[in-house]
């Protein structure tokens, strides 16, 4: 069921940021879901048409190979950090477009207050 679900928000979507780079607002029952295709296959291009951005991505890629897992740390990290401040990493939101994000939001929202713990990392949430 959530499988079709999916298909259908996608076929019937309307953005709630058109522009510049478009953002879809999903309705979960515990929040809501931002949709960035867009801007993450605007990145993805940007790496896969330059270079020096598909060597950085390779060389980060090869580092994490050869630790023989991530340790969170360099060099592997400011490489990431190299990438990131190439490729960028915000979503501009102008005029109008911020108000309509927000309806969007707010209309996503579960009717009142629904905490739910984030996991701990290595374990479940207690």
């Amino acid at each position: 069921m959530n499988r079709i679900r999916l298909y259908w928000h996608r076929i019937f979507r309307r953005p709630a940021v058109t522009g510049p780079q478009r953002i879809y607002v999903r309705q979960l029952p515990t929040g809501a879901l931002l949709d960035v295709e867009h801007y993450l296959t605007g990145v993805l291009t940007s790496i896969a048409n330059d270079e020096e951005l598909l060597a950085l991505l390779l060389e980060i890629a090869d580092d994490r190979a050869q630790a023989g897992g991530h340790d969170g740390w360099a060099p592997d990290r400011l490489l990431m950090e190299q990438l990131v401040d190439a490729v960028g990493y915000e979503l501009p939101v102008y005029g109008a477009e911020v108000e309509s994000l927000a309806k969007r939001l707010l209309h996503a929202a579960p009717r009142g207050s629904v905490f739910i713990p984030a996991q701990r990392e290595g374990g479940a949430a207690a």
